[in-house]
């Protein structure tokens, strides 16, 4: 069945570890249905990462907008290390939702992404 398609990517690459530091999450949303949605996704990181810089956020959402047929957009939202994030292969889930007319979730795409953290030196 034809639904949403996530795709993501990161810049820079990785993160720098025992420090604070940042990346961006590209996320673009592909609707692949007869039917246009109201679209946002869900970013979940974990315990020793963030999506605020000063706060412990591990939870965010992300409003992308209303993707018609066949058509892509992108939304962004950071991730940040703190002194407390060790050298690792961190998982990132990010969770597409398309809202129908009445305000339903219609369709969804659940994607997991790995994101490097790796020490300096």
């Amino acid at each position: 069945m034809a639904g949403l398609k996530v795709s993501t990517s990161f810049y820079p690459l990785r993160l720098t570890a025992f420090t604070k530091s940042e990346v961006e999450l590209r996320i673009e949303v592909e609707n692949q249905t007869d039917e246009p949605h109201w679209t946002e996704c869900v970013v979940e990181v974990p315990d020793v990462l963030t999506l605020v810089p000063d706060k412990d956020v591990r939870k965010g959402k992300i409003r992308i907008g209303i993707v018609a047929p066949t058509e892509i957009l992108t939304g962004k939202c950071k991730i940040y290390s703190t002194a407390r994030t060790y050298p690792e292969l961190f998982n990132i889930k990010v969770t597409a939702f398309g809202y129908s007319r009445d305000g339903a979730i219609s369709v969804r795409d659940e994607k997991k992404i790995d994101l490097r953290c790796e020490r300096l030196g």
